[in-house]
């Protein structure tokens, strides 16, 4: 039984022709459209690609900059804190140059300037040993 095989035979008719065409015609199409939609995705994928190198090319370059206006603001603090520190020590200059105590000692050291009756003497430093 198992040798016997049912034989079919082909029908010729004009029904079953355009129907085989019918089907033809549809793997075709579907073929074409496959073929469309893989082509459309290929070329979305490629534009998706290409603007997600832009971003990041974008973003590398302004990370960047960041970082260099990060490090030039830390650089401007501290020259910002030598200013203040420059202020300070010449506001109280300043105030030094307004005491007339102040003066006479630095007319005394720097220009070895005297009051009248008095006698001046340079000792030299202790440090020159």
């Amino acid at each position: 039984m198992l040798s016997e095989k049912k034989k079919v035979t082909k029908i010729n008719e004009s029904y079953v022709q355009e129907k085989e065409q019918e089907q033809a015609r549809l793997q075709e199409a579907y073929t074409k459209k496959r073929r469309g939609l893989v082509r459309r995705l290929t070329a979305l994928s490629a534009v998706g690609v290409i603007i997600a190198v832009i971003f990041t090319v974008l973003l590398v370059s302004q990370w960047s900059t960041l970082e260099a206006k990060k490090s030039e603001r830390a650089e401007l603090e501290a020259q910002l804190e030598d200013l203040k520190a420059e202020e300070s020590r010449l506001q109280e200059e300043v105030q030094n140059y307004q005491d007339l105590d102040y003066i006479a000692e630095v007319a005394r050291r720097d220009y070895y300037l005297t009051k009248p009756g008095e006698t001046l003497f340079k000792v030299p430093d202790q440090s020159s040993d």
